[in-house]
């Protein structure tokens, strides 16, 4: 089995697919590393899987993937929660003379602090952290990086500052998905491995925007006890102004059947996109 992720090898992403197979005994896995988000998203068909990043405590939920995930046929299986710190390297010697900084996307939004106490920097923009990396080493005098913290025992470089995160606590949240589209009967039918479950999916509405939608969605899962963990609104893209709306429902193995004859009860009014169904 294939088991794509954010690479190169290093990241968080990878850190985070190593934890999972762990408790995943008997997996026998060849992982594929691949640049980019849209990369790995590809990457994955049959039984092969893949795995992206959800959301972080800091900065919230990745856009990036919710985009992908608000269209794609796929079936989310797991997740998995893994702790990040970063930090800072520069080939001078003072925080004053760094010029421009190498910084991925997500790791931006984290290290808020330091990046506001270097308002002359050049802020350089990457797509992963090992890029920051790679882009610092091959630069300029001048040059510096935010990178994991897993990353900085094996540098010696004039300058290095360990956790710069604004936050000691900081964590982010991977999915790990199948390229199948999720079906509401089939989901309804698997067997949880613990007490506990994460269902995601998306809930489009089928008509023009008007007072009290979000209100009557929200009032399906009030009625049955299920628990509504997140709520985000995403454009539906092809026509300004109407949304879609991203939710996550928790529950126990108890509520499994009405969570699903809910979900299609709200599916003969909404479109209703399901990811998943899975234990946690």
């Amino acid at each position: 089995m294939k088991f794509s992720v954010l690479g190169p090898e290093g990241t968080f992403a990878d850190a985070a697919a190593k934890d999972y197979l762990k408790t995943q005994p008997n997996a026998n896995v060849l992982f594929d590393y691949h640049p980019s988000f849209d990369q790995v998203y590809q990457a994955v068909s049959g039984d092969d899987i893949g795995l992206l990043p959800l959301e972080n405590q800091l900065d919230g939920y990745v856009s990036a993937t919710l985009q992908r995930l608000q269209t794609a046929d796929v079936t989310e299986i797991g997740e998995i929660t893994i702790p990040v710190n970063f930090g800072l390297v520069a080939n001078v010697a003072e925080l004053n003379q760094i010029k421009r900084i190498y910084v991925q996307f997500k790791t931006e939004g984290q290290c808020q602090k330091l990046l506001s106490s270097l308002p002359n920097v050049q802020i350089i923009t990457t797509s992963s952290n090992m890029i920051s990396l790679e882009k610092f080493q091959s630069g300029e005098l001048g040059d510096a990086a935010i990178i994991p913290q897993s990353q900085m025992t094996d540098l010696s470089l004039p300058l290095m500052r360990d956790n710069v995160a604004d936050q000691d606590d900081n964590s982010t949240r991977f999915i790990i998905f199948k390229s199948q589209p999720a079906n509401l009967e089939e989901l309804s039918r698997h067997h949880l491995t613990t007490d506990h479950f994460k269902a995601p999916l998306f809930v489009t509405p089928s008509f023009n925007d008007q007072p009290g939608t979000l209100y009557d969605i929200l009032g399906y899962f009030a009625e049955h006890q299920l628990n509504l963990v997140t709520l985000m609104s995403l454009p539906v893209k092809s026509q300004l102004g109407v949304y879609s709306f991203y939710l996550e429902l928790s529950g126990t193995r108890e509520q499994q059947e009405v969570l699903f004859t809910t979900l299609q009860k709200m599916a003969a009014k909404y479109h209703v996109h399901p990811l998943g169904y899975y234990a946690v």
